[in-house]
Parts: structure tokens; C-alpha cells; sequence
């Protein structure tokens, strides 16, 4: 399933973490938004591995559920394109 990552990660460090994490298995579409298509065991293994990266009492990271249905109205006002799959998974 396609899922939406945010986060507001208060410390640089723990965001560059973050980000690390989240580049070698989605596509960042913003600063601090990235898309990718997981199963549920790749997408419980990805929040374990941010759950470590992050303080839960300041950080925030949140996973949106795009459906299929959801995915074909999505509309893009400036620059990007629509992630429609991903090559590559690095967990």
C-alpha cells in the first residue's frame, strides 16, 4: 500500500536521522514529506527504526494510507510528480 510520511522533528540531528531512514526506502516529495509503497512487515520494520531515531515527547512522525482510489486524485500545483511506484526497497 502507497503511504504518506510526515514529521516535525524538533533536534537537527534526530531530523537527519530521520531522513536517512526515510530516503533509502521512499521518495521525498517535500521538505518533510516523503511517499512510499510498503507492506504492512516493511512498514512496522520502518517505524521501529524511526521510533529509535526520534524523541516521542517533542517528535512527531505520522503515516498516511493513500488508496488506489485516493492515489488517482491527487493533484500537484508547482513542481513534482506523482509517485506512482517505487524500484527499490532498502530496509
Amino acid at each position: 500500500m502507497k503511504y504518506a510520511i510526515a514529521y516535525d522533528i524538533t533536534s537537527n540531528k534526530r531530523r537527519n536521522k530521520v531522513v536517512k531512514i526515510l530516503m533509502g526506502c521512499a521518495y521525498r516529495v517535500q521538505k518533510s514529506v516523503f511517499e512510499g509503497f510498503f507492506t504492512l512487515n516493511e512498514l512496522n520494520q520502518i517505524k521501529i527504526k524511526l521510533d529509535k531515531a526520534i524523541n516521542a515527547k517533542t517528535d512527531s512522525i505520522r503515516f498516511f494510507p493513500i488508496c488506489d482510489s485516493c492515489n488517482k486524485k491527487i493533484d500537484i500545483i508547482g513542481l513534482g510528480c506523482k509517485i506512482e511506484s517505487i524500484d527499490y526497497l532498502i530496509v
